[in-house]
């Protein structure tokens, strides 16, 4: 028993190193004649950085709001090295200037004409380095020169700094994404101007899934602080699901699974856990659904859920340790989803 305790727990270790998943420049690219259409969110809590997390957001609300943006190709400007393009991703007033290539991409500069506002930088901003996986980070110092109006200058210098933080299944209304990586940007910069000076940092999280180009998930937090004023904080969300798919992540086959497509899934979370467990399953159909817990030797059983009718989408369930007695050990919780049967390991400790 000891030995297949031990093939169990390497066969589990095993499947969270190859479940992670790496950007790269050909799937993960700024791709010119792209396009898609973000659906702002209500802003929710980033959730925490780590291995094997759960990002649950399945109560996530929609404001209505959507913005559209899109990649092309600028031959007007000079890529600077062989093999790089010169592309403008136009996004919410905002056309900003990339030098892309397989390395990764730096932001040039932006112009909004609404605004009548132009940003060129001396030292651009490096906003993404290839391959990146989780563990991995990048800093790029950055300086620049904005103007409004075409008059009034303001002198911008700062720091950009992009970390991969976690991975993990993301959890939305009608869909479990498996395989996420996030990526947490942080930029600290200092505007001085005729009116005096600004500070300011920008804190984003993206999430990345399988089958996806752009990020399929963004909360961003922005504090400015004017002179001696108190800050000014903005925050915002949005969804990003409508993209086409990408060509194969590096970790290979696509794990999205929502309603309505391909088979059930199942999340689990946390785990190892000392409390509680909490589990979520998505049903792409009404289907019966059981629910049982029972321990590696078989001798401890618990229907968790009777079989029944459950009907199609997003269902959740708390396993509580101190009302059912359990121990500190391994534990399986079996999900029988009409004839598809699913087995989770977890670890109270």
């Amino acid at each position: 028993m000891k030995k297949v305790y031990i093939l169990l727990l390497f066969a589990f270790s095993l499947s969270n190193v190859f479940g992670q998943i790496t950007l790269n420049f050909r799937d993960n690219g700024l791709l010119p004649g792209d396009s898609s259409r973000t659906h702002e969110i209500t802003n929710v809590a980033p959730g925490n950085p780590g291995e094997n997390q759960v990002w649950d957001f399945s109560a996530i609300h929609y404001t209505g709001k959507t913005t559209f943006s899109g990649v092309k190709e600028d031959p007007a400007l000079k890529a600077a090295g062989a093999g790089e393009k010169s592309l403008v991703l136009s996004e919410d007033g905002y056309d900003f200037t990339y030098i892309s290539g397989e390395n990764g991409y730096e932001e040039t500069g932006y112009v909004n004409t609404a605004k009548m506002m132009t940003m060129g930088y001396t030292d651009p901003i490096v906003k993404m380095k290839y391959p990146l996986a989780y563990g991995q980070q990048f800093s790029d110092p950055f300086t620049g020169v904005a103007f409004y109006n075409g008059k009034s200058r303001i002198d911008l210098s700062g720091t950009y700094t992009v970390k991969a933080d976690g991975y993990g299944t993301l959890v939305l209304p009608d869909r479990l994404i498996k395989n996420t990586l996030r990526i947490k940007v942080d930029k600290q910069s200092l505007q001085i101007g005729v009116c005096g000076s600004t500070q300011s940092h920008l804190e984003k999280y993206y999430w990345f899934a399988p089958g996806y180009r752009y990020p399929v998930l963004m909360v961003s937090t922005t504090e400015n602080r004017y002179g001696a004023k108190e800050p000014v904080v903005v925050t915002s969300a949005w969804v990003n699901l409508g993209q086409q798919a990408a060509g194969a992540f590096a970790a290979g086959t696509d794990p999205n699974i929502q309603a309505g497509t391909g088979e059930n899934s199942v999340v689990v979370y946390p785990n190892p856990f000392t409390e509680q467990v909490t589990y979520n399953y998505l049903l792409r159909k009404q289907v019966p659904v059981s629910v049982e817990l029972y321990d590696m030797s078989g001798k401890f059983n618990l229907r968790v859920e009777k079989r029944q009718m459950q009907s199609e989408g997003l269902h959740t369930g708390t396993i509580r340790a101190a009302s059912l007695g359990l121990t500190p050990g391994v534990y399986y919780l079996r999900f029988t989803l009409d004839k598809q049967v699913i087995v989770d390991k977890i670890v109270k400790i």
